[in-house]
């Protein structure tokens, strides 16, 4: 399976949970939101939502801007684009488009980002 595939699974995969669509959906209607702000919503604990958060923020379907001792989270258009390509390449039985190509080169990018941020924080632990 390509790698564009095996992320929009993967981000399909985050999705097909409804409460995830649901906190994302809210987040999409509000242009941004606080974590206070989706708890209001909901009727689960901190802790529940900040799993949530942590599947849509690894899966990159958001961003998270930190404003003093608040984070604020918006949708990351982006991966919305890539799942909306890959959808529709399903529709035009066309394998890749080339936005979902290049979306996908800029998603490998910021995965590398992230997984170098992983080895950095293992490394601290080590030391400490």
């Amino acid at each position: 399976m390509a790698e564009i595939e095996v992320q929009l699974v993967e981000v399909l995969s985050i999705l097909s949970e409804s409460v995830r669509f649901k906190i994302l959906s809210l987040i999409a209607s509000k242009g941004e939101l606080t974590a206070k702000d989706i708890l209001s919503e909901f009727d689960f604990t901190q802790p529940t939502l900040s799993h949530h958060m942590s599947c849509l923020k690894e899966a990159g379907l958001v961003n998270v801007e930190r404003r003093g001792r608040f984070a604020y989270y918006s949708v990351n258009k982006d991966t919305i684009d890539l799942v909306l390509s890959g959808i529709e390449s399903l529709k035009s039985g066309s394998k890749k488009t080339e936005k979902a190509k290049d979306l996908s080169d800029d998603s490998k990018e910021l995965k590398k980002g992230k997984k170098k941020k992983k080895k950095d924080k293992s490394k601290k632990k080590k030391k400490d």
